[in-house]
């Protein structure tokens, strides 16, 4: 119960009512804005074309009566009187809407078609409206009028019926009170078209994700071709590029599954063997149990390797960038690996006149792909005698590259050599020798090249493999 001193808040009546009139849905709210936008901006443009028509029609009534004003003070100024009542007498000959009262010094009518002079109309050259106005045909009319004094204290007073202006305004009027329903007749229908179309979209990927969930991994969300129209398009093309990256993450778990299933029988049957052996013999032969470490390290060592995959591609890793001098990676990677290539009788050839190349990296992982990748070619292009490390600048960044000479793999192969445990036939390792690796090293490299943001590529080294590793330039800070 609420704290004395203090009033629990409670939503008045009318805030209530307004709960309860709102839509509950997000069409709704959209199809009843929608209405009341149009109806709004359908009101609006007939009232301001109402206004606008009077304001024309009060502007010509005024540059009339300004008209024959004028003319007859300055023909009286320069002619005289005469002159200036001939001029108003020709007025009042041509049939028209026009009132005309010129008043003597006395007040007495001298001239005109306007018996007495209107109460509230000053002489003052201002432009007024009378709403009700006796002419000497005793017809009742509004008229817009402007007085002004002329030469020995005459007055002289012009006017213009708006009758024709009252009657339009009125037609108006009547065609306001018609169009009103009919603007939101077609308010209501443009709503539920625009709230029919975005539903349909919306239901559209709502479907696609439905399908995804039930299992059909393929779905994608139809688009028009070329680049997206709307955030709709936007939007499906996001879902396709997620739903491709789900399904590609599920491809890649379902081979990583096999693939430890097919890679880990044999190593841990080879263990259960040894350890079997052990326990039947007597003696423990020192070279049984160096063949069980090594097949243990062996599994250990794959399952680091994939484990760094998921970590990489799961984007882990980031906050540990740092800006890595590249060329320094290859001349210590060279150095290291200098010793087992010439064991191989490989040639390890570093790019001559190696200059310094940076980037912002994972000093860690970065090392590990790059050695991995000259581990491969140790491995499989020893055959070639030869292999070229190179650190370039290149327009988007900087690129790591590694060649050899050995049997190189075929176009068609190279997608499935970047997948997890994806190892191809022994013709691409040397005449003789048993494979012993799982398949991780590129892709290892690979995830760790989407990592920073780069890519990892295979081609051709004429003959042999050459596989780059490009990435992002060295933001300007550095």
């Amino acid at each position: 119960m609420p704290r004395a001193g203090l009033s629990s808040w409670k939503p008045s009546g009318f805030r209530l009512l307004l709960s309860g009139l709102a839509p509950r849905t997000t069409t709704a709210r959209i199809s009843l804005m929608l209405f009341l936008v149009i109806l709004a901006g359908s009101a609006l443009l007939l009232i301001l074309l109402e206004r606008a028509t009077q304001t024309q029609l009060d502007r010509e009534a005024q540059a009339r009566i300004t008209a024959i004003a004028e003319t007859a003070e300055r023909t009286w100024r320069r002619n005289g009187i005469e002159a200036a009542v001939t001029i108003l007498d020709g007025e009042l000959a041509v049939p028209g809407p026009l009132i005309i009262h010129l008043a003597a010094r006395d007040g007495s009518l001298l001239l005109g078609n306007l018996a007495r002079w209107p109460a509230r109309v000053p002489s003052d050259r201002r432009y007024y409206r009378v709403p009700a106005m006796h002419t000497e045909h005793g017809d009742i009319e509004p008229y817009m009028v402007t007085a002004r004094p002329m030469p020995n204290g005459y007055r002289l007073l012009v006017g213009r019926s708006l009758e024709a202006e009252v009657q339009l305004q009125s037609t108006l009027t009547m065609l306001l009170a018609v169009a009103l329903p009919v603007a939101a007749l077609l308010a209501w229908l443009t709503s539920k078209l625009v709230v029919s179309i975005i539903t349909d979209r919306a239901r559209g990927i709502a479907d696609v994700v439905g399908e995804v969930t039930a299992g059909k991994l393929h779905a994608r969300v139809d688009l028009p071709p070329g680049p997206p129209a709307d955030a709709f398009d936007s939007m499906g093309q996001a879902f396709n590029v997620m739903l491709a990256r789900v399904e590609s993450v599920l491809d890649e778990l379902r081979a990583v599954t096999d693939g430890l299933a097919h890679d880990l029988r044999s190593p841990l049957t080879r263990l259960k063997a040894r350890i079997d052996k052990l326990q039947q013999g007597s003696v423990i032969d020192a070279a049984d149990l160096e063949a069980v470490s090594a097949e243990a390290e062996s599994l250990l060592g794959m399952l680091d390797t994939s484990l760094e995959i998921t970590r990489a591609e799961a984007g882990i890793g980031r906050d540990r960038f740092e800006v890595v001098d590249l060329s320094q990676m290859v001349a210590d990677l060279a150095d290291m690996y200098g010793p087992l290539a010439e064991d191989a009788g490989v040639e390890l050839a570093v790019q001559p006149g190696l200059t310094r190349v940076t980037a912002l990296a994972h000093r860690q992982l970065l090392g590990r792909a790059l050695a991995n990748l000259i581990d491969n070619a140790l491995r499989y292009g020893a055959i070639g005698k030869r292999i070229e490390l190179a650190a370039e600048r290149t327009d988007g960044g900087a690129r790591l590259v590694v060649g050899d000479h050995g049997p190189g793999i075929p176009t068609a192969q190279r997608r499935e050599a970047l997948r997890r445990f994806g190892r191809l036939d022994a013709a691409r390792g040397r005449q003789g020798q048993r494979l012993q690796g799982a398949g991780l090293g590129l892709s290892l490299a690979a995830a760790v090249a989407r990592l920073h943001g780069g890519t990892l590529t295979l081609a051709d080294n004429k003959p042999g493999l050459q596989v780059a590793i490009d990435l992002p330039a060295v933001p300007a800070a550095e």
